[in-house]
Formats: structure tokens, sequence, C-alpha cells
């Protein structure tokens, strides 16, 4: 395991969990991909590639084209949309505020109606406008980090500058948002490979393939340090720059699953039935 990794889970654990209040629910939480979105004229979408990360109250989106269109038009950028922002659960409705995107506007202005079945969350817009169907990628129990950036600092000048962003981990996925100029938002979704986090999809394609970490943070590798006195940050200490995170979410070993409760008479109908119902049951993402 990486260092900067194995040193975020060690804090985790020695220091035990940190939960937002105001939180979105725990079935919320982990990677989402998104198998389809239907829209009220009947059409339906299952090609565009769209990913959500969730911790405790930070969302990571990012949205984008088949691969090979983004092969074609790498620096199309306009429409490769990527965000974070402050997840607000009220009223059985999920609504977002603050963060930064690659937008210069807000495309998807209604809060979400979301439901939980198994491995599937439906994201339903309130007008009826659409409905989308999310599948999450975890599987087994693992970290949950939710971090968001507040300052970068070059260790050998001492210059010091505020920085927008968000990084969430989700056992073997991760979302990483990086504001690094005016116009450009690095969004990157990644996955665990032999103990460390590659790019799998990025709103920059040249991005693809290589280490998470090191293409975000400039640095072979880093270390998450914990300060007693600041108990609601974590710095990161990655080559010669220290990035200080607000702590959002912070859990050693979550609970992600990909089945969801039902009460006992449900399970005892898909008993008596499972011969027909689970002809050709497998599991979709």
């Amino acid at each position: 395991m990486t260092q900067w990794l194995d040193s975020l889970s060690r804090v985790a654990n020695t220091q035990g969990t940190v939960w937002p209040s105001g939180s979105v629910p725990e079935w919320m939480c982990g990677a989402f991909r998104r198998r389809s979105i239907s829209f009220a004229n009947g059409l339906t979408d299952t090609d565009t590639r769209v990913f959500w990360i969730q911790s405790g109250a930070l969302t990571i989106d990012l949205r984008l084209p088949l691969e090979y269109e983004q092969k074609a038009e790498p620096e199309n950028k306009a429409d490769y949309e990527g965000w974070y922002a402050h997840s607000i659960w009220r009223n059985k409705l999920l609504d977002w505020q603050g963060g930064v995107s690659s937008l210069s506007e807000n495309r998807w202005p209604e809060p979400a109606e979301l439901r939980r079945v198994g491995n599937c969350m439906m994201e339903f817009a309130p007008s009826g406008a659409y409905v989308e169907d999310r599948r999450l990628m975890n599987s087994v129990p693992g970290l949950l980090a939710g971090l968001e950036f507040v300052s970068e600092e070059d260790l050998n000048t001492g210059s010091k500058r505020s920085v927008q962003g968000a990084l969430i981990i989700a056992g073997d996925h991760i979302g990483g948002v990086l504001k690094t100029s005016e116009n450009d938002v690095i969004t990157d979704v990644g996955e665990c490979v032999q103990d460390d986090f590659i790019v799998r999809h990025s709103r920059d394609i040249h991005r693809v393939g290589q280490a998470m970490f090191s293409r975000l943070f400039e640095a072979d590798d880093g270390e998450f340090i914990f300060d007693a006195r600041q108990p609601d940050y974590l710095t990161l200490l990655a080559g010669q720059k220290a990035w200080l995170f607000r702590i959002d979410t912070l859990v050693h070993d979550f609970q992600f699953a990909p089945n969801t409760s039902q009460p006992e008479s449900a399970e005892r109908w898909f008993q008596q039935f499972r011969a027909t119902l689970g002809r050709y049951l497998r599991r979709v993402m």
C-alpha cells in the first residue's frame, strides 16, 4: 500500500469515525456508475459515462461522452462535466450548494428524490423530467474518506494559497476534483490497482491510466498528518508542498453493501418463487 493511503487509513483507524451532521443516509454513500437516464419524452441514454462518488456530505460528479468520442476531441472540455459540491439532505430530497464546477451554468437545477433497492439507486427529478438508474460499484467494506481542499503551501518558500476541490475515497474507488485555474477544473475518477489508485475516467483523457495521486499532487507519494490541535483538518505532505483538508467524513471500515433491507414477507415471497424470479439473476453495474 502506498504511504499516503496507508497513513490516511491509519488516521481513520486511530482517531475514530468522523461523520458530518446533516449527512446523507448511509445507503447513499459510495461510488456509483449510471446505467441509464430516461426522459419524459420517452427517450433513454445508456451511453454517457456518469460517475457519482458520495461521502457523508460531499458529492463528486463526472459526466463524459463515449471514450472514442473523447479521444477524437480531447480538448473539447466544455461538455465534459465535472464538479464537487456540499450535499444538502432535507425533507428526503438531495440538493447541492457551493463547491466548484467545470460548467458556467447549473445544468441540473432540480433536487433529487432518491431510493435504493439492492445495488440500484434511482434518482427522480421532482418535476418528472427524468429518472436516472445508478449502480453501486462497491461490494465489500472499506475506507470512506471525504476531504475538502482548503489550502496549498510551498514548503520551500512558505507561500500559501487557497484552493478549491475535494477528494473522496470509497473503498476501491476514488474521485478527485481540483480547480487549477479560472477555466479548468480537474475531475478524475479512479480505482485501486495493486494498492494504488489509477485514473480510469477524466475530463482530461491524457490522465487516464496514470497514478491519480502523482497527477493530482505532483509527487510520487505523501503522508497524511493529523494534529489534535486542529481536529477538523488533515495535512497532506507531498513532495515540496503541504495540502490542508477539511475532514467531511472519515470511516475506517465503512459497510458498503450491494443489498438493502426488506421485510420478512418480501424474502418469503422471493424464496417461494425463486425458480422463476432467479432464473437469470446477475449483478449489474
